[in-house]
């Protein structure tokens, strides 16, 4: 049967062997008064005083490196609780936003209050995307109430307050008495549940 030897223990071993034997050799015996006596032992004590440094750097290192990889799976375990619980709150969401909608179609009601919150719909503003230009060269033809302009630097542009409202929403353009607004499209938004 061969038996394996482990490199590790044996440089331990090997190195415990030597510092007996120097320590034998220097004549170092904890019983004398002072430890160190002389240049040897001195030399001796430096070394062995690095040693322990180099144990505690390396000691250090694997900590380190293992706090680090025990961090990272704490994060991933986190990471993984968080996804999963995350998933039952939008189940929960959206089957109480379902029901909002279902319960409060036709009415004027946004919200709904019950023993542990309140559900709500909250109305979003429509997006608007504008092509000044455009609007600015119409505006002044048509509808000159709605152009602006600025000073010290003249500058025209369009009253978006004013030019939003004059006019009606009507499949993401907007009209002004009917007549299409050039250069101005509109993305309707969906009304945001809140649970409160």
């Amino acid at each position: 049967m061969v038996h394996i030897i482990n490199k590790d223990e044996f440089l331990a071993d090997l190195q415990e062997f030597l510092n007996d034997k120097e320590a034998i050799e220097l004549d170092i015996n904890e019983s004398n008064e002072y430890l160190v006596n002389d240049k040897h032992q001195a030399d001796y004590f430096i070394k062995l005083s690095k040693q322990c440094q180099e144990e505690i750097d390396q000691v250090t290192e694997y900590i380190e490196e293992e706090r680090k990889r025990y961090l990272a799976l704490l994060d991933d375990y986190l990471n993984e609780q968080i996804r999963t619980i995350e998933n039952r709150k939008k189940f929960y969401d959206d089957a109480l936003e379902a029901y909002i909608h279902r319960e409060l179609d036709g009415t004027n009601k946004r919200s709904m209050k019950l023993p542990h919150g309140t559900i709500a719909l909250k109305k979003q503003q429509p997006h608007y995307t504008y092509a000044e230009a455009d609007i600015v060269e119409w505006a002044q033809d048509f509808y000159p109430d709605l152009v602006k302009t600025t000073i010290p630097e003249p500058k025209v542009s369009i009253d978006k307050k004013k030019l939003k409202d004059a006019g009606t929403i009507m499949d993401g353009l907007l009209y002004i008495d009917g007549v299409e607004v050039p250069g101005v499209q509109v993305e309707l938004k969906d009304d945001a549940f809140s649970i409160k």
